[in-house]
C-alpha cells in the first residue's frame, strides 16, 4: 500500500537509512496490510517485499461451489482481469477426475461472461455452474493498484505501520503530529485508534455467511 520512502517522509525520518531500519520498516509495512487483507476478508493489495514495497496485480486460483446457477461472486475485488482470450479460466471438475471449460467453442469468455469489477461474475448464453462442492475453478486477476487505492486505506496502512515503528528500538524516530487527537472543541481529545481503523476498513470489508 505504500513504499518504504513514502514511509520515511510520513514519519521524517532523515535519509539515507540503513539496510537494517529498510528491511524492518518493510516488516512494518507488510505487517499492516495482512492486518488490513485479514480484516477485510480479502486481498486488498499484494505487496512485492523484494523491492520498494510497490503494489503488484497477481493471478489468483479459486475454487467455489458450483449450484446449478448463473452467477457467482468472487472472494477477491476490484477485478482487474478475467483473461477474455483464455477459456481454461473458468472451469468445473467433471466427475471428480477432470477440469473440463465452462465456455464452449465458438463462444469466449469474452462474449459468454459478465464480470463487474465489484466481483460478480454472470455467465450468458444459457451456461451453468454445475452443482458441487468446490468444483468450479476460476482464475482471474484483481487488487487495488497504486493508481486507485482508496486515500483512507492508504492512511490505515501509514498509522498501523507507523504504529509498529514507534513500539520499536527505533521508537525515537519521531513523527511530528504522530499523536492521534483532535483540538476541533479547543481541547485535546484522545482517539482510539483501533476504533478509527475499523471504522474505515468496515466500508472495504468483503461479508460472510
Amino acid at each position: 500500500m505504500i513504499t518504504v520512502s513514502e514511509f520515511t517522509n510520513y514519519m521524517n525520518i532523515p535519509s539515507p537509512i540503513s539496510n537494517e531500519m529498510e528491511s524492518f520498516i518493510k516488516d512494518c509495512i507488510l505487517g499492516a496490510v495482512d492486518e488490513i487483507n485479514s480484516y477485510t476478508n480479502r486481498r486488498i493489495v499484494e505487496m512485492n517485499p523484494n523491492h520498494d514495497m510497490t503494489i503488484i496485480i497477481t493471478e489468483k486460483t479459486e475454487y467455489y461451489d458450483g449450484y446449478n446457477t448463473n452467477i457467482l461472486y468472487l472472494k477477491n475485488y476490484p477485478v482487474v482481469e478475467l483473461n477474455p482470450n483464455a477459456r481454461n479460466v473458468l472451469q468445473y471438475l467433471k466427475e471428480d477426475e477432470s477440469w473440463e471449460d465452462i465456455i464452449q467453442p465458438p463462444d469466449t469468455i469474452g462474449n459468454s461472461v459478465l464480470l463487474l469489477d465489484y466481483g460478480k461474475l454472470r455467465l450468458l448464453k444459457n451456461y451453468k455452474f454445475p452443482e458441487g462442492t468446490k468444483n468450479i475453478k476460476v482464475i482471474y486477476k484483481s487488487g487495488y493498484s497504486a493508481e486507485n487505492l482508496p486515500e483512507d486505506l492508504k492512511l490505515v496502512c501509514f498509522e498501523k505501520s507507523g504504529l509498529k515503528f514507534l513500539n520499536s528500538a527505533y521508537g525515537n524516530y519521531q513523527r511530528l503530529g504522530i499523536e492521534f487527537h483532535d483540538l476541533s472543541n479547543q481541547r485535546t481529545k484522545f482517539i482510539n485508534i483501533d476504533e478509527k481503523h475499523t471504522k474505515i476498513m468496515d466500508k472495504y470489508r468483503r461479508p460472510t455467511i
